[in-house]
């Protein structure tokens, strides 16, 4: 039986109270939002949008009125840009913590944070009551997609986009998980959200398409329409603003699906179409929105590095290093700011007018968290997307988004360049549910990313965890058979390709400060020496695991031992050995007789070859499928075996 979440019993209740007195246009239902922006924007890129002035007479009542309690501005006769933005959102609509405790209909209850329906306030309550001679625009520095199960409706539904035109946003980019849905799949993410008389715009500056290649002819078959090469809006305080959109080389790298589009310099192109819109449309002030990141600690990000060069842009709002920056920063006249990822933080930029330009006079990042009310329309919007989702993909599987699967008595969260509780038990639930159905096995070893272990297990109020919740750890990725989640591939290595696999863990990814290249092991553990220097610190290595025992005898890991093992990695970890060979990483996925295995779809591992074609298994079923099987009393949940809580000693330093 699927369980309904408590959002559906109240929506209707907190309309009446919250949306119905508002009547400023982004109070409106979503198909409202949308029809009252097409006689404002035009289809043409480079054309203006002409916002429509505000009504401050209406205000919401009811249980949250307060939140909209109008604000004692003073009018010092100043004109601002007030640029509320987000960046990295993943699709993550219903916010995080887990989802037994999600209650965006209810104040103070919980401790969630995030959610397209709090954001959804937030920017009401900017839009409705600003400080005189301020305007709001309302951007996002792309990766809208991929992250929960609600990314399974991107392409029939446009979900993400159709949330964010009703949450008023006025501008996009492309992030490289946009371009994970390959070209054909992008586009259809693009057709199924904006109409051509949508407010929200799609802003891409350096894609570069293939001229004699058809692959991408669908996408660029948008440019001019729906994605734009740049886009104009004129505020209502009269101030003409022009938006850029770029896709960081380094990004698109971690999208192999993207080809054969591909990005000019970031840097170049922005600054031709800067250029544009000061000389040609004449705009008054400059917004960048950039997937390219943030650096951490003393090395700077490709972001830092674009801003640095760029002439004339005021603001560079930035995504894809999921960093919530402390402050805004400047790199040569360029100021740069990024709010975190998954919708926890908004991003509240003002910028006020001078006699030389605009300068920073304020900016915060606003925590999302259960003390804002969510927008009811807006939780009607994704309840309607959740039943989508029972009959898509959960569709045969006897549970649903917010079906309860376990529990806990304890947090296992994500950590960054360290073996964890968390990396420790997804990774054996790989090995577990991949063994389950490969023909060839056992899988003796697995290498999970961090890259791809997106969300951690959060015990919350009651311990339980839902369905949601585990799809939202292992979110990522498309398989051959066009169905969201990374596949299941299995095949073998040599004891040494399986030692430079773990000299990535030591070595590589802290050297180039990849978390998502840092790797969870399970059916072995290692010894290292960090003095061992790059691709020789590991030492060790034992086979086995904790519940049966490990091997006495270390692992042969010379070149000269020509044993082949049985592994277990999803599609995306063999794909990104290319990134990684570049460090002397030379791996090689072979099959029974050692020979490589040139086509990666031949090692999926199929949950049932009596069908006709593949069925992939996909990642995050793995997960799911393990946690179904855990031990459990009668009539209770299977619970999270205690010994997760922290990691289980798989790498050892010396």
């Amino acid at each position: 039986m699927r369980v309904m979440p408590t959002i559906f019993v109240n929506v209707l209740v907190l309309a009446l109270a919250f949306g119905n007195a508002c009547a400023d246009d982004n109070n409106k239902d979503a198909v409202e939002v949308v029809d009252d922006a097409k006689a404002d924007t035009p289809d043409s890129p480079g054309d203006e949008d002409v916002q429509p002035g505000q009504d401050d007479s209406a205000q919401p009542v009811g249980e949250w009125g307060k939140f909209f309690d109008k604000r004692d501005w003073s009018d010092d006769g100043k004109r601002r840009v007030v640029i509320l933005h987000t960046n990295d959102l993943h699709s993550f609509v219903s916010g995080l913590g887990p989802l037994a405790d999600y209650s965006p209909d209810a104040e103070n209850e919980d401790g969630t944070i995030g959610g397209f329906a709090r954001i959804a306030s937030l920017i009401d309550r900017e839009r409705n009551d600003p400080r005189p001679g301020s305007s709001v625009l309302v951007v996002d520095a792309g990766d809208f997609t991929f992250g929960t199960a609600y990314a399974y409706l991107a392409r029939t539904l446009g979900l993400e986009l159709k949330l964010m035109e009703a949450l008023g946003f006025d501008a996009t980019t492309f992030g490289n998980h946009e371009m994970d849905w390959g070209p054909a799949g992008t586009a259809s993410v693009v057709e199924a959200g904006l109409t051509s008389d949508s407010k929200l715009k799609i802003v891409a500056s350096n894609l570069v398409f293939d001229e004699e290649d058809p692959a991408d002819d669908v996408l660029a078959a948008l440019m001019g329409t729906k994605v734009l090469p740049h886009h104009t809006i004129t505020m209502d305080n009269g101030i003409k603003v022009g938006i850029f959109g770029l896709l960081g080389t380094n990004a698109l790298k971690l999208a192999p699906h993207a080809a054969p589009v591909t990005v000019a310099s970031p840097a170049k192109a922005a600054q031709e179409v800067v250029d544009h819109l000061r000389d040609v449309e004449k705009c008054d002030f400059i917004v960048g929105l950039s997937h390219g990141g943030v650096g951490e600690g003393d090395i700077p990000g490709e972001d830092e590095e674009i801003a640095g060069r760029l002439k004339n842009v005021d603001v560079l709002i930035t995504g894809h290093s999921h960093t919530l920056m402390k402050e805004a920063k400047m790199y040569g006249t360029t100021l740069v700011v990024q709010a975190g990822n998954y919708g926890q933080h908004l991003g509240n930029l003002v910028m006020v007018e001078t006699e030389d330009g605009f300068e920073l006079e304020s900016w915060e990042t606003i925590l999302v968290d259960d003390s804002i009310p969510g927008k009811p329309e807006i939780l009607g919007i994704v309840a309607e997307a959740e039943a989508q989702l029972a009959d898509t993909m959960f569709k045969g599987l006897g549970y649903g988004y917010n079906t309860p699967i376990a529990t806990t008595d304890f947090d296992l969260p994500t950590v960054e360049f360290s073996e964890s509780g968390l990396g420790d038990f997804v990774a054996d639930a790989v090995r577990a549910v991949t063994n389950k159905y490969d023909p060839k096995g056992p899988i003796q070893v697995v290498f999970e990313a961090n890259g791809v272990i997106r969300d951690g297990i959060k015990k919350g109020k009651t311990g339980e965890i839902r369905v949601g919740d585990l799809i939202q750890i292992l979110p990522l990725g498309l398989g051959p058979d066009g169905e969201l989640g990374y596949p299941m591939l299995a095949f073998y290595l040599t004891p040494a390709e399986i030692k430079l696999g773990l000299e990535v863990i030591v070595g590589v990814a802290p050297l180039i400060g990849a978390d998502s290249f840092f790797l969870q092991v399970s059916g072995l553990k290692f010894e290292y020496n960090k003095n061992g220097g790059l691709l020789d610190m590991v030492s060790k290595v034992w086979l086995g695991d904790e519940e049966t025992g490990y091997e006495e005898t270390p692992l042969d890991t010379s070149k000269t031992n020509d044993q082949l093992i049985r592994c277990a990695a999803n599609l995306y970890i063999a794909q990104m050995l290319s990134v990684v060979g570049s460090y002397g990483i030379e791996i090689t996925i072979k099959d029974e007789n050692g020979d490589p295995i040139e086509n990666l779809g031949e090692a999926i591992v199929d949950m049932d070859p009596e069908k006709g074609g593949i069925q992939e298994l996909k990642l995050w079923r793995t997960l799911i499928d393990h946690v179904k099987s855990l031990p459990a009393k009668d009539g209770e949940l299977p619970k999270i075996p205690e010994r997760y809580n922290g990691p289980l000693g798989r790498m050892i330093k010396k």
